[in-house]
């Protein structure tokens, strides 16, 4: 908990200098990001993990910090991956966590074991974006809101996959998209 702790007030005194969480989310870091990063847990699949976009970290550093290794973090904003760099080094992370300063178009592919995102991008968008790290046994987990239907729907058009739709234990609304074997129609 000491870890969480610290996080929260790295996230605190960096999001003075940057806009790395929405500002009014800050008080609720223990529900509003680490719950809904840690809920995600019991879906990741064991081995390499790839969180695109990953901003604060989440879901990335909160399932670092909870065992799941390897996880690299692929960020493409430069003061982002200082302030993800920063969190990996001061909470002890270096062996679990890797900080990717890249756009994952450019990110050298290696199969992962899971795939996952946080409000990031469309389902859609992810899917493009991810598939050159995933294989048939990849497990895709995808935090979305209240358009997760929608986005699976419009998703199916140029992708096919299985999907299940969790519902989020923090947000009534929302839905974590579970998807296997994506792979683009042809």
């Amino acid at each position: 908990m000491a870890h969480f702790d610290r996080y929260a007030a790295l996230l605190a005194e960096w999001q003075g200098r940057m806009n790395l969480v929405g500002p009014a989310t800050l008080p609720e870091v223990w529900t509003r990001h680490f719950a809904d990063s840690a809920q995600l847990l019991p879906r990741v699949a064991p081995g390499p993990l790839v969180d695109m976009g990953a901003g604060a970290g989440f879901p990335g550093i909160v399932l670092a910090l909870l065992g799941v290794a390897p996880v690299t973090l692929v960020e493409a904003t430069r003061k982002k991956c200082a302030f993800l760099q920063a969190v990996v080094d001061e909470l002890g992370l270096a062996d679990r966590a890797t900080v990717a300063n890249a756009r994952i178009e450019a990110m050298p592919a290696f199969a992962a074991a899971t795939i996952t995102a946080r409000a990031c991008k469309p389902l859609v968008q992810l899917f493009d974006w991810g598939l050159r790290f995933s294989t048939p046994e990849t497990v895709w987990v995808l935090p979305k809101g209240a358009t997760a239907a929608a986005e699976v729907a419009d998703a199916r058009r140029s992708f096919a996959f299985q999907a299940d739709l969790i519902p989020s234990r923090t947000d009534a609304q929302a839905r974590v998209v579970v998807a296997h074997r994506v792979e683009r129609r042809r």
